[in-house]
């Protein structure tokens, strides 16, 4: 079964929340604004790897950490990385953060603008697919976690617990398709930075009753090799 995904202060971390006029009758539903930096902390953000074998971690090179970025950029400035090996032809990985105290059972328009550095060339070709994977931000309302598939035969697999149509490049109700991780057209690439946002096209995206959201950044990889994302800021809207 293929689930069709980065590599995410209070240095800088700001709530703003501002009440939109509805007339007398209805009730101003808030806007919550979110920036994140990665300066001192994770800042909440952690990470979730699927559809790979229960005990593949390390053949998968699977890691996740707050560190400097690359070279050749500015080494100075920390950003949440994010990296595995795809062997299986089928790695999902994401960084997700809870953002709680929103309105109970709300449906919201969430917006994304990521900075992110990559080294993915665009348009190259890659054993099972393009490593030029896409890209998508989203959320759910209940905590993202694997299940295990197949637990009782020789080989069991991490699933996750929603569904993802990124590897097929698609967006659903769980992710917004906001680009790919391509970066340039020179082979090989160096790390550079680039933005990936959807301010023109927001998901909706529904609270529980305890008024609770897990939003995500994630790649979906059908490239059987590699994939290492830095995420150096995130800037959250949910209006």
């Amino acid at each position: 079964m293929k689930h069709i995904i980065y590599s995410l202060v209070i240095t800088v971390f700001s709530i703003v929340m501002v009440s939109c006029d509805h007339g007398d009758d209805e009730v101003a539903k808030k806007t919550f604004e979110f920036n994140f930096s990665f300066e001192k902390s994770k800042e909440g953000w952690e990470s979730l790897f699927s559809d790979y074998p229960l005990e593949g971690d390390t053949f998968y090179e699977l890691k996740y950490k707050r560190t400097k970025l690359p070279e050749p950029l500015d080494q100075n400035i920390d950003a949440l990385m994010i990296s595995g090996n795809n062997h299986s032809d089928d790695l999902f990985s994401a960084v997700y953060r809870k953002f709680e105290k929103l309105e109970p059972n709300t449906e919201y328009e969430v917006t994304f603008d990521i900075e992110l550095a990559s080294n993915t060339s665009i348009n190259a070709v890659g054993i099972g697919g393009s490593p030029d994977i896409a890209l998508g931000a989203g959320g759910i309302n209940y905590k993202p976690e694997n299940i295990i598939d197949n637990q009782d035969s020789l080989v069991s697999y991490k699933r996750p617990n929603f569904k993802s149509e990124l590897q097929s490049g698609k967006s659903n109700e769980v992710f917004k398709v906001i680009g790919s991780v391509g970066v340039s057209e020179k082979i090989p690439t160096p790390f550079m930075l680039a933005n990936r946002n959807n301010l023109k096209d927001p998901i909706s995206l529904t609270t529980n009753e305890k008024g609770e959201l897990w939003l995500m950044i994630a790649t979906d990889s059908g490239f059987e090799g590699p994939t290492t994302l830095y995420c150096k800021s995130i800037k959250i809207q949910l209006k």
